[in-house]
């Protein structure tokens, strides 16, 4: 038996061996963010496995113990739910790749281990931040906190600044458009006053009149590429495009943190736009399907995922509400300063 029969033998057997061949095919389809989870998870699961002394797998030998084994030595290293739900997917993906394939029976070894999606808490930011957002003055800022007036450097950290909140403002008028779907936007989906666009996650068509305010965003960057904004300019090789874009919403989202930070936001992420939108379209009593049909939601459950942390906040809100209105009433002349010194909500 040569070399190359050994080596087929071998990825046909093991399953980390096997794992690399899958995410070799998905690069080679193009499809570069599959490949990369793929890779992700196969490089998790190695260290586990270094840990124990192996270097490698049968598909016999993954059993549910083992991924159990794989589930609570992720968790004791420190990482969360949805960080290890996220590995168990994609190495159950090629696991049942290599099922439908005929190299092993299903199984079913990662039956007993979490795959779902653990509630975090969503932040969101109301009408009033938005526009303060938007008349921010971001140069004044820049130069309060060091920069020299009319200095390259000044410029340099200026625009990416300006140009983040812009596209902060324009997702958020698109009724929450997402960054990745704002990124890969096209010119063409742009036609008589209607951004019209299928959504990258969920693949539906959505259709987005374009508000003045987002007219005058557009026409204050000019691309000169097919695209809609100057955030991706390669077309052709996929593994470019998907590298360029990961390098945008990296950027794209330090922008959003220090941006942040001027507002006196805690967190300012690209998907606080998209909650916003939610929050502010909840507490408009637009119905829930509206809502979820705008977001592009396959299910009302997603939408109401994005709404569960708003129910406490606002239930928060209406109790200091009410505080201040009892306390206002009640406060008696005589201590009125006493009053204010004590009670501050």
């Amino acid at each position: 038996m040569n070399k190359k029969e050994k080596r087929s033998q071998k990825q046909a057997t093991c399953f980390l061996s096997f794992l690399k061949c899958e995410a070799t095919h998905q690069r080679e389809n193009g499809h570069i963010a599959v490949a990369n989870n793929y890779t992700s998870a196969g490089h998790s699961f190695h260290r586990f496995l270094l840990s124990r002394g192996k270097n490698d797998v049968t598909f016999k030998q993954l059993s549910p113990l083992l991924a159990n084994d794989y589930e609570s030595w992720l968790l004791a290293s420190g990482l969360c739910k949805n960080t290890c739900s996220f590995y168990a997917r994609a190495l159950q993906s090629v696991y049942n790749k290599a099922v439908k394939q005929g190299l092993t029976e299903d199984g079913a070894p990662f039956k007993g281990v979490y795959r779902g999606v653990a509630r975090t808490v969503k932040r969101a930011i109301g009408p009033e931040a938005i526009c303060r957002l938007c008349s921010l003055d971001i140069r004044k800022i820049l130069i309060e906190q060091g920069y020299k007036p009319d200095s390259r450097r000044l410029a340099h950290r200026q625009r990416p600044l300006e140009f983040a909140r812009d596209m902060f403002v324009f997702c958020f008028c698109a009724r929450g458009l997402t960054f990745v779907d704002l990124a890969f936007m096209r010119k063409s989906n742009v036609s008589d006053g209607m951004i019209t666009y299928v959504r990258r996650k969920t693949k539906q068509r959505i259709e987005v009149q374009v508000e003045p305010m987002m007219q005058t965003i557009i026409d204050r960057y000019p691309s000169t590429t097919d695209y809609l904004f100057p955030i991706l300019t390669k077309t052709g090789n996929c593994n470019q495009v998907y590298q360029q874009y990961r390098y945008a919403i990296t950027r794209y989202n330090a922008c959003l943190a220090q941006l942040g930070k001027m507002l006196g936001h805690p967190k300012l992420t690209s998907y606080v736009s998209r909650h916003s939108w939610a929050t502010t379209a909840y507490r408009q009593n637009i119905p829930l399907p509206v809502i979820s049909q705008s977001m592009g939601h396959n299910s009302e459950k997603t939408t109401q995922i994005y709404l569960k942390s708003l129910e406490a906040s606002v239930i928060h809100q209406t109790n200091r509400e009410l505080l201040k209105h009892v306390f206002r009433k009640k406060e008696p002349k005589s201590n009125k300063k006493k009053y204010q010194k004590t009670i501050s909500l």
